[in-house]
């Protein structure tokens, strides 16, 4: 049992390389002013927001549980995550309509609050960062207009 696991691990990328090719994907299906998105790579994580970063888009390499991450967090003031998980929930088929049904709207911590789908990711391949590229730009731009009618940053 134990081979099939290391053969994973053996073909997978490191996370910097893999995050690298999410990031070189979805400047391609994006462009390369991001739609005017700052961004910001760290060990197991790319995020990409507007303004100040509480409000960001993040796909995350969760290699423990070998999951990844896609997903719209809100990680600034308790009340004001809240509130836009409350707004999202009540536009829930404009946010269907706009990104698809197997996103979870959820409190994630006391304080913080996300709308994501989680995936198994066994192993970092470069097909996986094209998949993650192309979900995590259809996040982006269907969420972007949606936030900003909303005025959620």
């Amino acid at each position: 049992m134990a081979k099939p696991a290391r053969a994973a691990a053996a073909s997978s990328l490191r996370i910097r390389d893999f995050l690298a090719l999410v990031h070189q994907g979805i400047v391609a299906r994006l462009g390369s002013s991001l739609g005017g998105l700052d961004w910001r790579q760290r060990f197991g994580y790319l995020q990409y927001y507007r303004g100040a970063p509480a409000v960001h888009y993040e796909v995350w390499v969760q290699r423990k549980t070998q999951r990844l991450e896609i997903g719209l967090h809100f990680e600034g003031e308790r009340d004001a995550n809240y509130a836009a998980a409350a707004a999202l929930a009540e536009r829930a088929p404009d946010v269907q309509a706009r990104i698809g049904a197997e996103y979870e709207l959820e409190e994630w911590t006391q304080k913080w609050t996300r709308l994501h789908r989680s995936t198994g990711a066994p192993a970092l391949t470069p097909e996986l960062a094209d998949d993650a590229a192309e979900r995590a730009a259809a996040l982006i731009a269907g969420m972007e207009p949606l936030l900003d009618e909303m005025a959620l940053r």
